[in-house]
C-alpha cells in the first residue's frame, strides 16, 4: 500500500499517478508526460527500448486512471503535479523530461519552475501554444472541413475512424493491428467527460510565446510532417525560440511519432545521452532588434 502523491489517500500498488521502471543500474532518469486524454500507457515502448539503462517514470495526467484532478486544470498545475510526484519518489538528481502534445506544455512549465532540476528536454508534437494553436486549428479546419470541437465529438462517437486523421497514412495502412491496439488501450484509460473537457481547456489556454526564449536547457523538438493537429510549422517556431533547441522532422509521420516511427526511442535515447540529434535552426530576430532596424531604415 502507498499514499497517493496528490490526495494522500492510501491506495494499492502500483500508484495510479505514475509507473516507475527502475533497472538495477541506471544512467539517469527519464520522465515522460502524455497529452490530452492520454496516459502513461502511451510510453510503454520507452521501457522496451531504453529500460535497460534508464530509470523511466511514466506519468498519468490528472484525471486519468483515478489520479486526482483539481479544477481549474492547466499546464502549470500539470507541471506542479509532476514535480510533486518526483518529490514523493525522492528523485533528487536532475532529470530528462519528455512531453507529448499537451505534455510538452507541462514540460515547458516544469523547466520554467525549476530549470536546475532538468538536464535535457524532448518536446514531441507540441508548440508554444497560443497564438500558434489558433493558426493550427484554423488550418486543420480548412483541410478536414470540421472545427476542432466537431472533431472532438467524432472522437467520442467513433474513435477508431475519427482518430485516423491524427496518424500518418502509412502507419494506418501498413500497421492496422497496432492502430487498433492503440484505440482499444485509449478507450480503456479514457478519463471522465469532466476531465476530458478540462484537458482540452488547459491545452487551449497555454502560451509560452512570451517566455520560452528563457529556457536554456538543451532541447530536442520532434515533429511529424503530417501532423494536422499541431502543424510542423508551429513545432519549428518552438525549436527556433529555444536558445539551445534542435529540430528533428519525421517525414510522413502524424501526431504520434512515438508510436509511428520505429526509430523514435532510439533517437530519444541518443539525445538524452548527449549525442547531437536533429539540426539547429536559424533563430528569429528579437522584437528589440526588429524595432532597432526599423528605426535605422526609417531614419536613414
Amino acid at each position: 500500500m502507498t499514499d497517493h502523491p496528490i490526495t494522500g489517500y492510501t491506495l494499492p500498488m502500483p500508484n495510479p499517478a505514475y509507473i516507475d521502471h527502475q533497472p538495477k543500474e541506471s544512467v539517469g532518469t527519464l520522465v515522460c508526460l502524455p497529452g490530452v486524454n492520454s496516459g502513461a500507457y502511451i510510453f510503454k515502448d520507452a521501457v522496451a527500448q531504453l529500460g535497460k539503462a534508464w530509470r523511466i517514470i511514466r506519468i498519468n495526467v490528472p484525471g486519468v486512471d483515478g489520479v486526482a484532478l483539481e479544477l481549474p486544470f492547466s499546464a502549470k498545475s500539470y507541471a506542479r503535479h509532476v514535480w510533486h510526484v518526483l518529490d514523493q519518489l525522492g528523485v533528487k538528481e536532475p532529470v530528462m523530461l519528455l512531453g507529448h502534445s499537451m505534455g510538452g506544455f507541462a514540460v515547458q512549465e516544469m523547466v520554467r519552475m525549476q530549470p536546475e532540476r532538468v538536464k535535457r528536454l524532448v518536446l514531441v508534437s507540441t508548440s508554444r501554444g497560443q497564438p500558434d494553436m489558433t493558426a493550427d486549428l484554423t488550418a486543420m479546419q480548412t483541410v478536414i472541413g470540421k472545427t476542432f470541437w466537431q472533431l472532438a465529438q467524432d472522437w467520442e462517437m467513433n474513435a477508431e475512424n475519427a482518430m485516423k486523421m491524427l496518424f500518418g497514412k502509412h502507419f494506418v495502412r501498413t500497421r492496422p493491428d497496432a492502430y487498433r491496439a492503440f484505440i482499444k488501450e485509449r478507450e480503456s484509460h479514457l478519463p471522465s467527460a469532466t476531465a476530458r473537457l478540462a484537458h482540452l481547456s488547459a491545452g487551449g489556454s497555454f502560451s509560452s510565446a512570451g517566455w520560452v526564449r528563457k529556457i536554456e536547457n538543451p532541447a530536442l523538438v520532434i515533429h511529424g510532417t503530417d501532423d494536422v493537429l499541431v502543424r510542423a510549422q508551429s513545432g519549428r517556431k518552438l525549436a527556433q525560440n529555444l536558445p539551445n533547441g534542435r529540430w528533428l522532422e519525421l517525414y510522413g509521420v502524424g501526431h504520434f511519432p512515438l508510436l509511428e516511427n520505429e526509430q523514435f526511442w532510439q533517437r530519444v535515447g541518443e539525445f538524452i545521452s548527449g549525442v547531437p540529434m536533429g539540426m539547429q535552426l536559424e533563430k528569429p530576430e528579437s522584437a528589440w532588434l526588429r524595432r532597432f532596424k526599423d528605426f535605422l531604415f526609417g531614419h536613414g
